[in-house]
């Protein structure tokens, strides 16, 4: 009897050990994307300060159902899991999440580690910075289309301007090439998308 006993509480140990060996690899993974993120200069330390209003356009557009102001560890996991159980998770990805796609040494295959790998890093992002701050982040690095890489850099060829100086309009037309860079080549399109941008960020003024 004593052997049994032994040998459940073995294989109950083997049983957890191995996937806190497969969370701790993936974290200390997660922390190798981003010392390398920080290298090649993809993240620092934002200043957290009132948003541009390029910055609140894109924030209301894409992530109004997932924003916080503050830094909270671990909210992709909790999201990962109302949408498991159909808990009335928020809609669309937080930014948190974005960034932790877009970081250059992330733009890989989509494998399930991939996946896995990718939460992990929004997660760790999540602890380090709050949602302002993720913000600009990806804003720093997003793609707006050919030869604009970047909010400054997409505000300074398309209306000749910094970013913090673009008005209600100008914003809601960047904020549509996010979801469609080829929008440039279609005036009209892109004003309409820009249109329905502008009516859907006002909405969350009133």
């Amino acid at each position: 009897m004593r052997v049994v006993f032994i040998f459940i509480v073995i294989c109950v140990l083997i049983g957890l050990t191995v996937p806190i060996g497969f969370a701790v690899r993936w974290w200390m993974d997660g922390q190798a994307v981003l010392a390398e993120a920080e290298r090649d200069g993809a993240i620092w330390t934002p200043e957290s300060n009132r948003l541009t209003v390029i910055e609140r356009t894109v924030a209301m557009d894409q992530f109004r159902d997932t924003w916080l102001t503050h830094a909270a560890p671990c909210r992709t996991l909790a999201f990962a899991w109302y949408d498991l159980t159909d808990q009335n998770p928020p809609d669309g990805f937080s930014v948190s999440q974005r960034l932790a796609t877009d970081l250059p040494s992330e733009r890989r295959e989509r494998s399930i580690r991939w996946h896995i790998g990718r939460l992990v890093v929004a997660c760790q992002l999540e602890q380090r910075f709050n949602d302002r701050q993720l913000l600009r982040l990806w804003l720093a690095h997003a793609y707006f289309g050919r030869d604009a890489e970047g909010v400054e850099a997409a505000s300074q060829l398309i209306f000749d301007k910094p970013s913090a100086a673009l008005n209600a309009e100008e914003a809601a037309k960047l904020a549509a090439l996010l979801r469609g860079p080829g929008l440039r080549s279609r005036p009209e399109d892109w004003a309409t998308r820009a249109r329905a941008i502008q009516e859907r960020v006002a909405g969350t003024t009133h």
